[in-house]
């Protein structure tokens, strides 16, 4: 009866006004464990005065023609699956709606309940996720306040994460330093996605990984499952999205990002292959012109970059290559009164380039109705070049005593070899096991100027050569990964994951588990604990000192994996269709943490990662600690009539031990963080002109506001800069003060206009809308004997155009 039903309104959905703008809502059903093609899923559509409707082929596959462009909401049923939903999803009628849906068997089967679905933003793409993750969509990405554009800069909205500073797309995930997040493309971990990057660091000024290019993917926060290995802070589980298979598709894009031009369709005229490739390159120079401040004083950086992922869909599965690279280059030259910016400070000249490429190819192969494998096999390289030089100003202010500081020329890469298999046992049970192999190699050169002060009888003056090192190591990491639905109501994964290090024979088991019971229909309660693991930034390991017998020896070999034991309970509570309520309580213990054993009895790496290269000590052993606690409160509105909002809470403390055993705030112990984001989405009526011409607008804002506690830092110490003329700070205060705290206030505002076949949209991004000064940093000027502070940057107006067509 109910077949007959939908087959009426299918037909009468075809009745849809002719004359209205419309597009093509399309994409395939699959099974959430085995990949299989779901035949007689019913799609029913809704928009506000739109009902449309379709059943899916023997392919899985369905397609909603002449739908009006808005908003929709779109429903997914099958007997003996729990249902799918997608919300809220955008129509436009210059691009058609392409969508991959998978949807979970149920355990126990029942025809007489009908659940209108939609899509739990809480739960993640990957099913081994039980707590501490969350989906998120491409369009947060452009359209909430302050984002950029950029996925880093948008997570930063989410409960436990914030910005180290506004030079820097950098995240603080719950007080772990940025050198903890892991970033994976395509079940491949790549290197700093970013221009202007270094390798051991996870941030940058501008991201490489451009959204344009990218699918809904997952961001996990904590306790994350067995196949995600050497992070201990978080993961970014991207994808990128398949080019349209059927038709030609455009798009034109200036912004802070870049100037950008993208093209997708099918490789040849009836083939489902089909290819996506994106090319971008600087505009700050434009912006510039503009008299828009940057951060780089009048410095101008450059950069590009290209992004492409081909796909070939056969009977047995699917072949991808795809590929991400950029270029960059930068130079800070403060002799040129290149002005006031947040990379550098004091009388320094700094010239800056890096190379940044990641190339795979990967193997999706069905190997029964039950079972499917996966192979990437993928290289990445990272190469930098850093040149810096010192000066002072004479009595007539030119430029005098120009001499060298630094020298870097560096490369760094790897060859990957990851596959996985996934079977599904029963609805109840599914199991995921593999490994990933990493091949690195290295060919790294620095130096560094000694100018005689504080030399020992083993240094000279002049050029010391602390790292010459050109070789190879690997990386192995087996995992595997159990599910299993006791109920309907109660979820639990268990995993285990092992990592060797072939360099010194470092070793790391880790065991995971998750649970998440839902408790009521609007109230779930989960659970997690991993024990993860992370390897120092590998310069580490190749640095030499020369002893006291003039012999050059390499240090730090021995060094292991850095441990953490991750404990989190969540509770979600839905307070209505499109409201929830999320509190996550954590503890975090950090052990084997790399410190110095030495005499520089402060350091820890627990501290390093927010900046453009990471610093180290010439005898670090792995015998520090760390710990972190929090409770992190999420009060969400789904886009719900064009409204939502996002209101985070995040109240933490973060801690590290020195060599003495002394415990001290971290560099990240910023103790709160408070994000209220909101937005409003209007519509206006479609119209046409005297010719015929229809052309539909849509109006968006999007404000946010934040405050964060300031910045720790360690006081500076005057008389002792002031006789050695250079900061110095007072190391009986480590960390122990904070600046004031980081108040921002950003507002966005777009307009779209749609006509056939093409979608044009204007808008300007407001950061710092007040133009508040945010403390950077305080460092000693030797000049003029006195503290220099350095602000983070001021109102920053971006402007957008994006054509789509």
């Amino acid at each position: 009866m109910r077949y007959t039903f939908f087959a009426c309104f299918i037909i009468l959905s075809g009745l849809l006004s002719a004359q209205n703008l419309t597009q093509t809502i399309r994409g395939k059903v699959v099974d959430q464990n085995t990949q299989e093609p779901l035949l007689g899923v019913l799609i029913e559509a809704y928009a506000d005065s739109v009902k449309s409707g379709a059943i899916t082929n023997s392919e899985g596959e369905f397609r909603l023609e002449s739908m009006p462009v808005g908003r929709y909401t779109l429903n997914f049923s099958y007997l003996g699956y729990e249902n799918a939903g997608v919300s809220q999803l955008e129509v436009t009628s210059s691009k058609e709606v392409v969508l991959t849906i998978e949807m979970l068997e149920k355990i126990t089967t029942s025809a007489t309940i009908v659940v209108r679905a939609r899509k739990d933003k809480a739960k993640t793409i990957n099913q081994m996720v039980n707590v501490s993750g969350r989906t998120f969509s491409i369009e947060e990405s452009q359209r909430y306040a302050g984002s950029r554009g950029d996925i880093a800069r948008m997570a930063q909205n989410f409960a436990g994460v914030q910005g180290s500073d506004d030079s820097r797309n950098d995240i603080v995930v719950r007080g772990n330093s940025p050198m903890g997040v892991l970033y994976r493309l395509e079940g491949v971990d790549i290197p700093n996605p970013n221009h202007f990057s270094t390798a051991g660091t996870t941030g940058g000024p501008i991201s490489m990984l451009n959204n344009n290019v990218l699918q809904n993917s997952d961001f996990l926060s904590g306790a994350f499952p067995a196949e995600y290995g050497n992070a201990t802070a978080a993961v970014f589980d991207l994808g990128m999205r398949k080019g349209n298979d059927e038709k030609y598709e455009f798009l034109g894009q200036v912004g802070f990002a870049g100037l950008e031009v993208m093209a997708e369709g099918p490789l040849k005229e009836g083939s489902t292959a089909s290819f996506l490739i994106n090319y971008r390159f600087s505009a700050l120079g434009l912006f510039a012109l503009l008299g828009i401040e940057f951060g780089t004083g009048t410095a101008i950086p450059k950069y590009q970059d290209l992004s492409f992922n081909l796909q070939f869909p056969d009977k047995k599965g699917s072949t991808k290559v795809f590929g991400v690279g950029g270029i960059s280059s930068v130079e800070l030259f403060q002799s040129n009164e290149a002005g006031e910016n947040l990379f550098r400070a004091g009388l320094e000249d700094l010239s800056y380039q890096t190379n940044t490429a990641v190339l795979g190819v990967s193997r999706f192969q069905k190997l029964g109705k039950n079972t499917f494998a996966k192979v990437v096999l993928a290289t990445d390289v990272l190469q930098t070049s850093t040149r810096l030089d010192t000066f002072t100003f004479d009595a007539n202010n030119n430029v005098d005593d120009y001499a060298g500081k630094y020298r870097d020329k560096s490369i760094q890469g790897k060859v990957s070899l990851n596959a996985f298999i996934q079977h599904k046992f029963s609805p109840r049970n599914t199991i995921k096991g593999g490994f990933r192999y990493y091949q690195y190699f290295f060919n790294l050169r620095d130096s560094f100027y000694n100018v005689g002060q504080g030399l020992g009888m083993n240094q000279v003056m002049g050029w010391i050569e602390p790292t010459s090192f050109s070789g190879s190591t690997g990386l192995i990491q087996t995992y595997v990964s159990d599910n299993f639905r006791l109920s309907s109501k109660l979820s639990t994964t268990i995993g285990l994951n092992n990592a060797y290090y072939t360099y010194n024979g470092a070793n790391s088991l880790e065991p995971r588990a998750g649970i998440s019971y839902k408790v009521t229909k609007n109230y779930t309660l989960s659970g997690g604990y991993g024990l993860h693991s992370q390897l120092p930034p590998f310069r580490i390991f190749f640095e030499e000192v020369t002893d006291f017998e003039g012999n050059r020896q390499k240090i730090n070999q021995d060094l292991g994996f850095t441990k953490s034991h991750h404990f989190v309970i969540g509770n979600d509570i839905r307070l209505g269709k499109s409201l929830r309520l999320k509190v996550e309580a954590y503890y975090q213990q950090l052990f084997d943490v790399p410190i110095d054993g030495g005499s520089d009895t402060f350091y820890s790496l627990l501290n390093q990662g927010a900046d453009f290269g990471v610093l180290f000590t010439d005898s670090m052993v792995n015998e520090g600690t760390g710990r972190n606690y929090g409770l992190e409160v999420t009060l969400e509105h789904f886009l719900t009539k064009g409204f939502y909002f996002l209101n985070t809470v995040s109240l933490y403390r973060s801690f590290y031990t020195d060599q003495l055993g002394d415990e001290h705030p971290t560099a990240f112990d910023s103790r709160y963080a408070v994000n209220l984001l909101g937005g409003k989405e209007f519509y206006f009526r479609e119209t046409s002109n005297k010719k015929g011409k229809r052309k539909k607008g849509s109006l968006t804002t999007d404000i946010k506001f934040m405050i964060n506690g300031g910045r720790r830092f360690t006081p500076i110490n005057p008389v002792a800069s002031q006789l050695q003329g250079e900061t110095v700070t007072d190391n009986l205060q480590i960390f122990a003060n904070q600046y004031d705290d980081y108040v921002r206030l950003d507002f966005r505002i777009a307009y779209k206009i749609q006509t056939n076949k093409m979608t044009q949209e204007w808008g300007v991004d407001i950061q710092n809308v007040t133009n508040r000064d945010n403390i950077f940093q305080q460092t000693y000027n030797a000049t003029t004997n006195e503290i220099r502070t350095t602000y983070q940057t001021g109102l920053l107006p971006i402007g957008i155009y994006r054509v789509t067509f």
